[in-house]
């Protein structure tokens, strides 16, 4: 890599000086009518080498890479004119071997997957191994390249995976892992209601740990990206860049489309766009990648945006920006690299230099992090608490369990409040009492019908019970459907059977399910109970009367469909989170670490150059 970028430094000096000097090497009287060289050229290479201090033949070399360059250039638009073929030049990034550039010439209005397959076909792979990236996007197969936004002369990256087996099946599995992620973050975000209170992964928070509330239009979009954003990152730490790529610039795509109010009060967005450019760098094609800059400037935008001027929001939310220094380290190490590709060496150098100075205020002593960790800290929570603390041991960890119990106090607000709503407000306009509701459910009522009473009660409990057992008519609950609650003795306001009537009746001989149903029938009355059985022999006899939804076959069938259909959809949340769990991180301020070993390594080799 290392003479790579010295020859690349060479290029953009010796552009900087052409462009200075207004010199065109593409015209007289540097090149001669059969493309070769002039008197001219060989005198300019040795001016230019003798103003550099180099070798006349590195410059000469060079020089003439620049002039062929420009010279195929013009000719590719003349071309382009006269036929319509657009030129395209790919870098090929393949594990093990060197970037390779490609040219290939295709019409506009061909699809995507015509250039795809060439591009595979010129380098020797499977098509399916081969993903194409413009302008921070991926090439679909089935739009034109024009739909695309490509034009001539555009330049594309190819991410092509090594030969191994192993690794074949991995790049065959690509699009397949993306198409869970994204398909599993859809399923949970359509039931998101519907999960758990302390289900921390479906649950959007700013810095302090608060809850931010979807707005249900945007909710499928901004969680599907933040799950593939979380699962490209787990990539990119076990160095799988390309995988890290195709996954980052979809969870891109998918929160452009949400509003941007939303993702200001969460600095994903940001550190998405960080990602990528690191990305970028990683696989060796920052200089290529267009998008790169405005990525960056987007991304110093948002931390603004986020944080406020000088951390003043962050510092008044967390007592510490230190932690977040990893964040504009990699940023000014990236917008350094980024000027210096530009041939901008006096904000390169300035970019580098705050670039280190934030690296060193990030690094933190080794023995410190191993005493955390042995009071149950995780490495990464013990890098963070020292750098927040300036290295204290003792300060860091009392920095960590105060950040932790604010976080566990500002959930267990949210899901009080999730609670409040859930149980709704009585008549009077008070708020349903949970702790009434939990007191009715122990004696054996359903806790929705439970709810229902004490919202009909004004939170009474005995005019709940009242109404429960003599009036239950009146707990008709309107915020469920026709279909949900045909009629108050339907199965999902009847009482749950009281377990020690169930014993007494087992104690009698009857079995455990009939004796269960005969106690919801006749609201865990035992004398009603036994009754019902002793009519049916030992088992519950449902009446026939069609006009008794709540006793008729077809209700019952219904209400057994309907709960199949409820199981079967908590099985598939559980799945999917159970997936996307195993896939992503689950720490907090996990994206906020780093072992620093391979920022200091780029920031070395850029220095170098500088």
């Amino acid at each position: 890599m290392e003479n790579n970028l010295q020859h690349e430094d060479l290029l953009i000096k010796l552009r900087a000086k052409l462009n200075e000097e207004k010199v065109k090497l593409w015209e007289t009287p540097y090149i001669t009518q059969e493309n070769g060289i002039t008197q001219n050229f060989k005198d300019l290479a040795e001016k230019y080498a003798k103003d550099l201090s180099l070798e006349n033949d590195v410059v000469h070399q060079a020089l003439r890479e620049l002039q062929l360059h420009s010279l195929e250039r013009s000719k590719d638009n003349a071309e382009y004119k006269e036929t319509g073929f657009a030129a395209f030049r790919i870098k090929a990034t393949i594990p093990g071997e060197k970037p390779r550039m490609i040219k290939l010439q295709k019409k506009l209005d061909v699809l995507g997957t015509e250039l795809i397959a060439a591009i595979a076909t010129e380098i020797g792979v499977a098509e399916n191994r081969v993903k194409l990236i413009f302008n921070g996007k991926v090439i679909k197969p089935t739009p034109s390249l024009e739909e695309q936004g490509l034009k001539n002369g555009a330049t594309l990256m190819a991410l092509v995976m090594a030969e191994t087996p192993e690794e074949v099946k991995k790049e065959d599995t690509m699009y397949m892992e993306m198409k869970t992620v994204r398909d599993d973050a859809t399923l949970l975000s359509e039931y998101v209601d519907e999960l758990a209170d302390d289900d921390e992964y479906m649950k959007l928070e700013d810095q302090s740990g608060k809850t931010v509330e979807l707005p249900a239009a945007e909710r499928r979009s901004l969680l599907v990206g933040l799950a593939l954003h979380e699962r490209g990152r787990a990539a990119a730490k076990q160095h799988d860049y390309p995988l890290a790529l195709v996954l980052l610039l979809e969870a891109d795509r998918q929160l452009s489309e949400c509003r941007s109010s939303i993702l200001k009060s969460v600095d994903n967005w940001a550190v998405l766009q960080l990602d990528i450019s690191w990305s970028y760098l990683c696989l060796r094609s920052l200089p290529h990648a267009a998008d790169a800059a405005q990525r960056l400037a987007s991304a110093e935008a948002a931390f603004k945006d986020t944080y406020g001027e000088d951390h003043q929001r962050l510092i008044a939310l967390k007592g510490s920006a230190a932690n977040e220094r990893v964040l504009l380290m990699r940023l000014y190490l990236l917008q350094g690299i980024v000027a210096y590709h530009q041939n901008k060496r006096a904000d390169a150098r300035d970019k580098l230099a705050r670039a280190e100075q934030e690296l060193n205020a990030l690094r933190v002593d080794e023995d410190s992090v191993l005493t955390l960790m042995e009071l149950g800290w995780s490495r990464a929570a013990a890098r963070s608490g020292l750098r927040a603390a300036a290295g204290d041991r003792e300060r860091a960890h009392h920095y960590l369990a105060d950040r932790r119990a604010q976080r566990d106090r500002a959930r267990e607000a949210h899901r009080l409040d999730r609670q409040r709503r859930a149980l709704g407000v009585c008549a009077d306009g008070s708020a349903v009492n949970a702790a009434l509701v939990d007191g009715l459910v122990g004696m054996g009522y359903a806790r929705r019908l439970a709810a229902l009473a004490l919202r009909n009660s004004n939170n009474h409990v005995a005019e709940a019970v009242r109404l429960i057992q003599e009036q239950p008519e009146m707990l008709a609950d309107s915020d469920l459907s026709s279909d949900e609650v045909s009629t108050p003795s339907s199965e999902d306001s009847l009482v749950e059977p009281d377990n020690k009537l169930v014993a007494e009746l087992e104690a009698m001989g009857y079995d455990t399910e009939e004796a269960k149903t005969a106690l919801r029938m006749s609201r865990n009355h035992i004398s009603g109970a036994v009754d019902r059985l002793v009519a049916g022999g030992g088992k519950v006899v449902q009446s026939d009367d069609p006009d008794n939804p709540s006793t008729s076959s077809g209700a019952v069938t219904k209400r057994k469909a309907k709960k199949h259909r409820r199981d079967k959809r908590r099985k598939e949340r559980e799945l999917a989170l159970r997936r996307l769990n195993a896939a992503i991180r689950s720490e907090e301020d996990d994206y906020l670490d780093t072992s620093l070993t391979e920022e200091e390594e780029f920031l070395a080799q850029y220095k170098s150059l500088l």
